[in-house]
């Protein structure tokens, strides 16, 4: 009888095992952030999937001398949920006069993120070329906001909103130099002590349709 009574008692809990097994779901971890953050069961699903992509932009204009950092252009973003932004700083270098080539101007540019992230890039211009910069900063704020528990309001706390400081450099202007040839001797280096230059700012945020 002892033998019987285990028996039964071993079937009904294996059922019981099967039952729970059968009709409880389980989830991973990345479907239960995405579950506590409004994101829905599915794993790894984008909370910003029901958004839409929307673009800014502005631009603006200086001048630099050579070899003088200027102060920070100050860029400022009121969208919030910008994930890429790209800066662009393009200048027109002078033309050649008589008997001399001017050598190309070379600039750099740096780009500071509200959260302080940064890039830069440096170039010159092809002589008798327009000269040309891009600076791209991007992030995946989909993935922060899953990987970030304390980010409860994910469509409401501000990512990239704010001043973004661009700092513009003339690092060399390019003099004008003699040709060489019989005037040799003659003509003189003519100094260029800079440029003016134009700067357009465009980024890419995520809103509510």
């Amino acid at each position: 009888a002892s033998i019987v009574a285990f028996i039964l008692i071993t079937v009904t809990m294996a059922g019981m095992f099967q039952y729970q097994h059968d009709t409880i779901k389980t989830v991973s971890l990345n479907e239960a952030i995405a579950n506590y953050l409004g994101g829905g069961a599915a794993t790894g699903k984008d909370p910003f999937a029901k958004f839409k992509d929307v673009s800014g932009k502005t631009s603006t204009q200086g001048t630099s001398m050579e070899g003088v950092a200027g102060s920070p252009q100050k860029v400022s973003v009121g969208d919030m949920n910008v994930y890429l932004a790209t800066a662009t700083l393009t200048w027109t270098d002078e033309p050649d006069t008589a008997r001399h080539t001017n050598q190309p101007d070379t600039f750099q540019i740096q780009v500071v993120a509200p959260d302080g992230r940064k890039s830069e890039g440096s170039a010159a211009n092809v002589h008798g070329a327009q000269g040309n910069i891009q600076v791209v900063l991007s992030r995946d704020i989909s993935k922060e906001v899953q990987d970030n528990k304390n980010l409860k309001k994910k469509t409401s706390d501000p990512t990239w909103t704010g001043d973004w400081n661009i700092t513009v450099t003339c690092t060399s202007a390019g003099d004008q130099t003699p040709n060489i040839g019989p005037n040799i001797g003659g003509p003189r280096v003519q100094a260029d002590t800079g440029n003016t230059w134009q700067l357009a700012m465009n980024w890419t945020f995520k809103a509510q349709p």
